[in-house]
C-alpha cells in the first residue's frame, strides 16, 4: 500500500477530494493518511506526487518523502522451479499416455482448433506435448 500522510485529518479529506476530482484512485483514508493501491504504476505514482506537490505548495506545505523497509519477497530457487516443472511435465505425459492414440488425436484436434489466446496454460502445455507425438507411430507401437 502506498500512502500520503498529512498534518491533519481535515487536510487529508481536502486532498482526497481534490485527487478524486482528478480521477486518481484513492483506496481509503485513515485519519491523516490517504492510501493508494500498491500495484500503482511508477509513472502514475510520479504523476500523483507532482499533483500533490503543487497542491501542497498552495497551502504552505512541502512534500517530504520517507523510506520504509520490509522483508524481501524472494523468488523461488531455480531448482525448486525446475522440480515443479518436471513434475508437471511427468503428470502431463502420464495423462496423455493413458488416453490412447484415438483419444489423444481427438484431444489434439480439439486444442488445435481453439485459438491460442483462449487456451489455459495447462491446455497450452498439453497441446505442445500432443503436437510432439507422432500419432501414427504411437498407434503402431500400441497395437502390437
Amino acid at each position: 500500500m502506498k500512502k500520503i500522510e498529512l498534518p491533519s485529518e481535515a487536510l487529508a479529506k481536502e486532498l482526497q477530494k481534490f485527487l478524486q476530482d482528478r480521477r486518481f484512485v484513492v483506496e481509503d483514508r485513515t485519519s491523516a493518511s490517504i492510501l493508494f493501491p500498491s500495484e500503482m504504476k511508477p509513472s502514475d505514482w510520479s504523476n500523483l506526487k507532482s499533483v500533490v506537490d503543487k497542491w501542497g505548495r498552495g497551502r504552505q506545505l512541502e512534500v517530504v518523502e520517507s523510506l520504509r523497509l520490509q522483508p524481501l519477497k524472494r523468488p523461488k530457487p531455480e531448482t525448486e522451479e525446475k522440480e515443479e516443472e518436471a513434475d508437471t511435465h511427468a503428470e502431463l505425459a502420464k495423462k496423455i499416455d493413458s488416453m490412447g492414440p484415438d483419444k489423444a488425436e481427438e484431444r489434439y484436434n480439439y486444442l488445435q482448433n481453439k485459438p491460442i489466446r483462449e487456451l489455459t496454460d495447462a491446455e497450452y502445455d498439453e497441446r505442445l506435448e500432443l503436437a510432439q507425438r507422432n500419432f501414427k507411430k504411437w498407434r503402431i507401437s500400441t497395437q502390437h
